[in-house]
Parts: structure tokens; C-alpha cells; sequence
């Protein structure tokens, strides 16, 4: 046996930057001090504006800042256009505590203070944006919010009653223009062509927005429209998880515990546990960890997108206006998968001659089976080459009415708005195998598999698939979320006792969520109800789903279909990716319908099929009603002008969730001869299953501002309760149950057992404080500092056993394995920010900016575990360290900007499938714009950069060597050119 030295784990980025840029800032900031306009009470805080553009606006910016009383950072419509951000999610990237996810190198969520993006809400002028398109998250998908559609977007970190609740982390609040803000017509437009260096292709994305008042001003209309046809690619170095198969190293120390036999010291003590699988899962704790299925991916996207909002506003009299919102999205986008694998999914896959394991029990070498028993067992169809085929339309439809009043001492304003969203998907994949004896498997330091195959081998001959297989899935998808809601705010101009407002206000909302994936079941009496999947494998020489093939017929059909993916795979990447091929061949998934029949690719089955209704993934209502009361005040201590406001919401949730029960019986069919029992488990039928619970929550809320230094130093302090509800698949009764028929299981005290979704969870609910000094030390100059800690009372953690379940709330008791509420957890961190501008500098060096901001956050008593070796999981979504630096130049004709963005490592999940969790590796962004403005002309022309360092995606199981995946999406670059009005 071979041992490998253990590779120590890599470092994560250093901060130097940032801290850097921090000092030199506040340097700069402390040699301009002079004094600003004085602070007042009242309004809403913007604890951070990162504006763009001219100078007023950064000055404005700031004193909006200053007379503000709660913790929001903001962003403003000039700073959004100034950005190289195509979407909301890119454009928060550059606010202190905010975390960005991204997806094929595009911004795709948002973590706040650490808080992973499930736990946030999001709104467009108050309305939901309907989240994640139905599949089990809240979480909105930033892609589809255009940054061309904004007015301002507010990242609320503190909370107020007037708010709506579901932000444990905060909310994202998303304004758009009001027709009748427009001191004159607005017209604009602007194209751009979009590159990526691995498409090597142009694209087009467009905007057009026009607005104007007629009427004497008191009717506007504004429209706004964006189309973007945007190519994408990830290419992918994977392992696909780590499994325990079989103890390589014969190391007497454990690779991991396992529940049950911690106790047990020795493997050798594992002989004397009483049955095999009880011996089998006793000596596990000694296997080493390999990867699942090493491979190589290639996918490629194009999305086409489409989005669309007019508003139409008109002042009744000149205390009341009215307007009317209608906001769609569309998304057309087909992604090609291409992926290049060995199967090492079984023992009997490796040859356990010549096996390298490091110090940590990771196998890192390997040559895999000499010789095939069968076709899925040691090198039987062991290689495989696939192409799948994801065909997806999203479209999404906002309709809201709503008024503004405004008497001499009551004001009033609400809406009603309604929403839909629709998601349908076909997913079509070819693979091809092959069965290869003794092909070699290596790690590199970093985990990058390479393959090396026997000299006769060639993936790229059609011959080499002579004895090998073909398989054929199409899997369709239809998913449906919506929601119905109305609001109503009144506020009362008090002005006394030191209360300067009275508010009070209420809230309904209807949501639903509908999923439908694939279905089939059979009923509990009996009739089987066909899927809509299909699948049809190739087994040679016999018949499978009706096939019946030969060698040369599959020879022929790969010959047939074959091509060969783009030849490009990692070009432009920086880092070391060992012997890795620029491409391969595949067979191509759009060729496939002259050998296979695809008359069933279709939705027809998905709903409803032989009169029977399919049974959905998950079918969930939410019903939620809320009201609150909030009080502002304003008063003077001795020189120091106090602020603030104080307020309570009381919410209530109604929620029914349906899925599908799965029935089990344990029966007996008769006896041995020494007349023990015969029994055998029987999968009786689905049903559907629906149950109703419901609960309320109180939300006090405080917040206070002093003006410690009057006109410079302002401290605030604010507290309170908030809360965000479950995932909706954590809700879902989808739950397989087995029930003990035997006359043993009638005996015995043990209650029937069901894995399930849990719709009695309670939603995560946190109090929350925070601490902010801002120094204002000039009207162009900011230094801020916040401290916060939320203590998070109720999670959601990950399924465990609870004995004793009322599952379905009809007095039936169960032993559970499901999600449950924890103790929670407890985060805290530190925000640090700074923005300038140089005016002390001489012409033309007086235009340039600069705006740094760091993030430090923590969590403890987070209540998950590694289920390797039982060490304490992060927050998932926290990176403990994320920083901006941002430095631009706006004077003349000139603006150009500069923007880095990075974050330490960061949970991304506790346990993928194997149970491992899964680590993301901490990255830096590189982005810039230079624009350059014609004169008054109006006309502009810009160059954009996204990802200039070439930055890639990396996960891992813990272990720096155990990589999940590297995946990079290469390089984006924008040229174009506006005309405004």
C-alpha cells in the first residue's frame, strides 16, 4: 500500500486591500474635514449611498444619509447605470455586508450579513418578487431584474414595523420611476454588443425608456424596456462528492465516526456486532473517502431575456394620485450539457492493487477495474460520454394599482397587486459508455482528476463503443407561483409630546406554489398511473424498454450522432489544470429520434394521465395577514437633536401544503421450517396528502439616532424582532412511511416509521440589534462603522428522527425522520466604510472617487455538523471576511470606474448527497466601465470588463484535496453606446 504526504489546506485571500484602502481613505478624509449641513430627524436611514455621477449626487447622497434613523444601505439609479452590473444581484455585490452567489459567472443571489439569500425578502415597489420559479426556494433569482429598470434599490438591515416581514438577514427593496417625478421628458436608448472569450460570439442587449407628463402634468406614463441576448458557459472540473468504499490504507486510526459505533476502538472489534449490516457500517468509519464520479463538464447557455415595465400615474387633485405597474419577464434559454466521466461509484469499480492515500484517508490514486463481470460491474461501461439538453421558459407577469394622499395632517397610500409566474422545462440527455479495463485515475494537489486510459483506447472512435451502451431520459418540469396582495398605510402628523408621526397600517397576502416533476405512482388500489419521464436504456444482446440492439447497431449509432464538443475547454484560465483535454466527442441529443422513440417527449402525461390526476412534487397555499402600529419622535438633549421611531407587527400564517404519501407494509408470507417468520417489504400505492398549520408572530421594533457631534458625528442603535418562513420543500408532506403488518411489528413498542417534509415547522424568527456611528466630515466625505448581532431563536435544521409524531394530524403516531426546529444560532460582525472624493487635488485630477468597505462576520451554536469528523458547521451562505474596492474618475467627459469585490470561504450546503458538506473557496472579482460623454450631445459611448482576473469557482468536502468542483465562465466584455434626452 502506497501513502501520499496530506496536502495542507490553502490559505484564504488576504484583506490587505482592503484594510489599506480603509486607512488611505479615512487618511484623506481627516485632511478635507470642513464642516456640513446640520442633521434632523425624521425619514429613512440610507446608511451607506455609493452614488455615481456628479458631485451633487454624492453629496446628496450623504445628507439623505445623514437626517436618516434606520440601518439601510442604498444604492441610486446614476450608481446602477455607472456599474458594470447587468442585474440587481451584481449591483448589491458592491454594498458593505452584502455576499453575491453567482451562476455561470452572472450574479444569482444575495447573502446579507452572512445570512444565506432563503432567509431575505425581496420587493419591487413593494410587491414580492416571486422566488426561486417554484423550486422549494424563497430566494429570488437577481438574473431576471434588469439593472436599466431601477430607480434606487434599499438594502434594509434594521427593521421597522411598517416593513414587511421575511428578512432575517434584511430586505432587498427595489423602486423603479414614477412618471410624475419627471421634471421633463425622458427618452433613452442604448445598445451594446456582449463577448465571451469562450463563445468567441457576439451578442446584443438593448434598452429603451421614455417618459413624459401631459395634462398640465398631472398625467405620466414612463416606459422601460430591456432585451438581453446573453451566451454563457461554465466549464467544469469535478470529483461529484466523496464516498466511503473500502479502507485502502489499512490505517488503524478512523477516517470518520459513524452514529452508532463511535465507541468502537479497533476495526478488528467490529467482528463481534451481532449482524452484517451492523458489521459493514461499523467498519465504514475506517474506509477511505474517493471520488464518486471524476469527470469533465462543458455547458453552454443561451438566454434570451426580455423585461418590461410601464407605469401610468395621474394626479386626481393635487392631494391624491393614482398609478397603475405592469411589469413582465421573460426568460427562452437552452443549456447544453457535455460531461466526460469515470464511474467509480462501487468498490468493484477500483482495483485495489496500487491505491494512493494521503494522510487524511483521501484516495488521490488509482487504477479502476481489470476486468468486467457485467455491464455495470468493475470496468463494464466504466467510461461515459453525455449530452444533455435543457429547453426552459420562464415568464413572469406584475400587475399593481395603488394611490398616494396626502391631507393637511393625514396622509394615506396602498395598493393591490397580483402575480404570477410560470416555469416549463424539457430535459433531454444521450449518453454513450464504454467498457475500459485499468484506466488511471490522479489527483493533482489541488483534487484536479486526470484520466489515463490503456494505449488501444480512444474515446473518440465509435469502434470503442462496440461493447459498451446507450441510454435516453427525457424528464419535464411545470412549475406555477403566484401571489394576490393588498396594503394599506396611514399616517397622523402628531407633533406633540415629542412624537412627530403616528402610523398604522395592514397587510394581506396569497401565495401558491405548484410543482409538478415527471409524476407516475401507483394508487392505493392498485391502478398504476404512467410517468411522463421516459427512459430507454440499450442492453446488448437483450430486450430493454423494447430495444433490442447489436453491437454494430450501437457502433452505427454513434457514428451516426457523434460530433465533437467546442475545442476550447479552460481556455484563458490561469491556474494549473494538469492533462486535461481541450474537448471530446459526445453524440448529439438532437439526433437521437431515428433510433429512439421520442413520440412520448412531451407534457402530456405531466398533469394528468389515463383520467387520473398526477400527484405534484409539492402543491403549497400561504395565506398571511398582518397589521402594525409605529410612532416617530423627535426631540432635543441639551445640543444633541434625538430621533427615532419605536412600533410592534403582528403577523399571522396560514399554510397547507400537499404532497405525496407513499405506503409501505412489513408483511408476513409465511413461516421457515424452524418457524421463524418469512417477511417482506411491500410498496402498497401513493396518495395524496394534505395538512393545514398555522401560527403568529409579534414583531416590536426600535431604532434611535443621536446626534452626538452635531452636524458630524451621528450614532444610531436600533433592535428587533424579525422572522423569515421555511422553504416550501421543507414544508411538503411528501413522505414515504412504512408500516409493520408482522405480528412481531403489532407486538413490539416501536411506532411505524416515515421520512417526510415537516409543515409544523415554525419559521426562523431572530432579535436582532444594531449599533452604527457615522463621521460626516465633509459633504463629499463619509466615515461609518456598524456592529451587529442577531440572535437567531428558531432554525431549520437538517432531517432527524423524532419519535411520536401526529404526522398527518388525524391521532396516527409515527417515528419521524423530517426537519425540526433548533435552538438557532447566534451571528455577529463588524461593517467598516468609507467614501471620498479628492477634491483637494489639483485639475484634472480633482475628478477622481474612491469608496472602500470590509465585512467581518461570525456565527456560533449554528447546529450543524460535518458529517465527517462532527466539527461544527459556519452559517451557511457566512464568509467571515468581504470587502469592495472601488475607485473611479467623473469629471468632464469623462467617467470610468473600477470595482473589486471579494469574499473569504463560505458553507454553500451542510450535506450533498453523500452526506459530506460542501465548502466554497473564497474569490476575488475584477470589474470595470469607462464611459465617455459626447459633449451635451447626449450620446455616450462605454466599454465594460466583468471578471477581468479570469476568477473561477471552487467547492470542496472540507478537505482542500476532496474538490467538488472548479468551474470556470471565463471573461465578459461590453462595448456600446447610449443617447439620452
Amino acid at each position: 500500500m502506497m501513502y501520499a504526504k496530506g496536502r495542507s489546506t490553502r490559505s484564504g485571500k488576504l484583506l490587505a486591500g482592503a484594510s489599506i484602502g480603509l486607512a488611505l481613505t479615512a487618511v484623506t478624509m481627516t485632511a478635507q474635514a470642513q464642516d456640513a449641513p446640520a442633521a434632523s430627524g425624521g425619514g429613512v436611514e440610507l446608511e451607506e449611498i455609493i452614488v455615481v455621477g456628479t458631485r451633487a449626487s454624492l453629496q446628496s447622497a450623504i445628507d439623505r444619509k445623514k437626517k436618516a434613523n434606520t440601518v439601510v444601505d442604498s444604492l441610486v439609479a446614476e450608481d446602477v447605470a455607472s456599474f458594470p452590473d447587468k442585474n440587481v444581484g451584481e449591483a448589491l455585490q458592491r454594498i458593505t455586508g452584502v455576499q453575491l452567489s453567482r451562476a455561470f459567472g452572472e450574479g444569482e443571489s444575495v447573502s446579507i450579513r452572512g445570512v444565506e439569500p432563503d432567509l431575505n425578502r425581496v420587493e419591487i415597489n413593494g410587491v414580492s418578487v416571486l422566488g426561486g420559479a417554484g423550486t422549494g426556494s424563497r430566494g429570488a433569482d437577481l438574473r431576471d431584474m434588469a439593472s436599466e429598470l431601477i430607480k434606487s434599490i434599499d438594502v434594509f438591515k434594521g427593521f421597522t414595523a411598517d416593513m414587511t416581514e421575511g428578512g432575517v438577514g434584511g430586505t432587498v427593496s427595489v423602486q423603479t420611476r414614477r412618471p410624475l417625478e419627471l421634471r421633463e421628458m425622458l427618452f433613452s436608448v442604448s445598445a451594446a454588443g456582449q463577448y465571451l472569450d469562450l463563445q468567441k460570439k457576439v451578442t446584443p442587449r438593448g434598452n429603451l425608456t421614455y417618459g413624459d407628463k401631459w395634462l398640465d402634468d398631472r398625467l405620466g406614463v414612463l416606459v422601460n424596456v430591456t432585451y438581453d441576448d446573453v451566451d454563457t458557459r461554465g466549464d467544469f472540473l469535478r470529483n461529484t462528492e466523496w464516498v466511503a468504499l473500502a479502507d485502502y490504507d489499512n490505517s488503524p486510526n478512523k477516517t470518520r465516526d459513524v452514529a452508532g459505533f463511535e465507541s468502537v476502538a479497533t476495526k478488528a472489534a467490529c467482528a463481534s456486532q451481532s449482524t452484517a449490516a451492523n458489521r459493514t457500517s461499523c467498519e465504514s468509519q475506517w474506509y477511505d473517502l474517493s471520488p464518486r464520479i471524476p469527470r469533465y463538464g462543458m455547458w453552454y447557455r443561451n438566454d434570451k431575456r426580455m423585461s418590461a415595465m410601464t407605469t401610468i400615474q395621474y394626479r386626481v387633485t393635487d392631494e391624491l394620485d393614482v398609478y397603475a405597474d405592469v411589469n413582465w419577464n421573460k426568460r427562452d434559454q437552452f443549456l447544453t450539457d457535455y460531461n466526460y466521466s469515470i464511474d467509480l461509484t462501487a468498490a468493484a469499480r477500483i482495483n485495489p492493487v496500487g491505491v494512493t492515500v494521503d494522510d487524511n484517508h483521501n484516495v488521490i490514486g488509482l487504477t479502476t477495474a481489470a476486468t468486467a463481470p457485467s455491464s455495470t460491474t468493475g470496468a463494464g461501461n466504466i467510461f461515459g460520454s453525455q449530452m444533455r439538453g435543457f429547453d426552459y421558459t420562464l415568464e413572469s407577469k406584475y400587475y399593481t394599482g395603488g394611490f398616494n394622499w396626502a391631507g393637511d395632517r393625514l396622509s394615506a397610500s396602498g395598493f393591490y397587486s397580483t402575480s404570477e409566474s410560470t416555469m416549463h422545462s424539457d430535459t433531454n440527455s444521450i449518453a454513450i459508455s464504454a467498457t475500459v479495463p485499468s484506466i488511471g485515475v490522479t489527483l493533482s494537489d489541488s483534487g484536479i482528476p486526470s484520466f489515463t486510459f490503456p494505449t488501444a483506447f480512444d474515446p473518440s472512435n465509435p469502434e470503442t463503443y462496440r461493447n459498451g451502451g446507450a441510454a435516453v431520459q427525457y424528464r419535464p418540469e411545470e412549475v406555477e407561483t403566484s401571489e394576490d396582495a393588498a396594503k394599506l398605510d396611514l399616517d397622523y402628523s402628531l407633533d406633540r409630546w415629542a412624537l412627530t408621526t403616528l402610523e398604522v397600517g395592514g397587510q394581506w397576502r396569497k401565495t401558491g406554489s405548484l410543482r409538478y416533476a415527471g409524476g407516475g405512482y401507483t394508487a392505493l388500489d392498485g391502478t398504476v398511473v404512467p410517468s411522463a419521464n421516459v427512459t430507454s436504456n440499450v442492453a446488448l444482446g437483450a430486450t430493454n424498454n423494447g430495444l433490442i440492439w447489436t453491437p454494430q447497431k450501437l457502433v452505427d449509432f454513434v457514428r451516426a450522432t457523434a460530433h465533437l464538443t467546442p475545442q476550447n475547454f479552460y481556455k484563458g484560465y490561469k491556474g494549473n489544470i494538469g492533462n486535461v483535454p481541450r474537448g471530446w466527442m459526445a453524440s448529439d441529443v438532437s439526433l437521437i429520434g431515428d433510433w429512439f422513440d421520442t413520440s412520448g417527449f412531451n407534457h402530456d402525461l405531466i398533469r394528468e394521465a389515463n383520467g387520473y390526476r398526477q400527484v405534484p412534487a409539492h402543491d403549497i397555499s400561504e395565506e398571511v395577514s398582518a397589521g402594525y402600529a409605529k410612532a416617530n419622535f423627535e426631540f432635543d438633549i441639551g445640543d444633541i437633536p434625538v430621533s427615532g421611531n419605536f412600533g410592534v407587527r403582528y403577523v399571522e400564517t396560514d399554510i397547507t401544503a400537499t404532497g405525496a404519501l407513499t405506503r409501505r407494509e412489513n408483511r408476513q408470507t409465511g413461516t421457515t421450517s424452524t418457524g421463524s417468520p418469512i417477511t417482506s417489504i411491500v410498496t402498497v400505492g401513493v396518495t395524496e396528502v394534505a395538512i393545514a398549520e398555522k401560527y403568529s408572530d409579534t414583531l416590536p421594533a426600535f431604532n434611535i439616532s443621536f446626534g452626538v457631534v452635531p452636524d458630524e458625528v451621528i450614532v444610531r442603535l436600533g433592535w428587533a424582532k424579525v422572522m423569515a418562513r421555511p422553504k416550501p420543500t421543507d414544508l411538503v408532506p411528501a413522505a414515504n412511511c412504512l408500516y409493520d403488518l408482522t405480528e412481531a411489528g403489532k407486538a413490539d413498542n416501536l411506532l411505524d416509521s416515515c421520512t417526510s417534509g415537516n409543515p409544523a415547522l415554525d419559521p426562523y424568527r431572530a432579535d436582532q440589534y444594531d449599533f452604527n456611528v457615522g463621521w460626516y466630515v465633509n459633504a463629499d466625505t463619509l466615515l461609518n462603522a456598524s456592529y451587529f448581532y442577531k440572535d437567531v431563536k428558531s432554525f431549520i435544521l437538517a432531517r432527524t428522527l423524532v419519535r411520536n409524531v401526529d404526522l398527518f394530524n388525524d391521532g396516527s403516531l409515527f417515528d419521524v425522520t423530517m426537519p425540526i426546529n433548533g435552538g438557532g444560532a447566534k451571528l455577529d460582525g463588524l461593517e467598516l466604510s468609507a467614501q471620498t472624493a479628492f477634491t483637494f487635488l489639483p485639475s484634472p485630477f480633482d475628478g477622481f472617487g474612491a469608496s472602500v468597505n470590509y465585512t467581518y462576520s461570525r456565527a456560533k451554536d449554528v447546529g450543524l455538523f460535518n458529517s465527517l469528523d462532527g466539527k461544527e458547521l459556519p452559517f451557511p451562505g457566512l464568509s467571515k471576511h468581504s470587502y469592495n474596492l472601488i475607485g473611479y474618475y467623473d469629471k468632464d467627459n469623462i467617467n470610468v470606474r473600477v470595482a473589486y469585490n471579494g469574499r473569504t470561504k463560505w458553507l454553500q450546503a451542510a450535506a450533498e448527497r453523500s452526506g459530506n458538506p460542501v465548502f466554497r473557496d473564497g474569490t476575488g472579482y475584477l470589474d470595470a466601465k469607462a464611459t465617455y460623454r459626447l459633449n451635451d450631445t447626449g450620446i455616450s459611448f462605454f466599454i465594460e470588463g466583468k471578471n477581468l482576473t479570469g476568477e473561477a469557482e471552487r467547492t470542496n468536502s472540507g478537505d482542500d484535496i476532496r474538490l467538488g468542483e472548479l468551474a470556470y465562465s471565463g471573461k465578459r466584455y461590453y462595448a456600446g453606446a447610449s443617447y439620452k434626452y
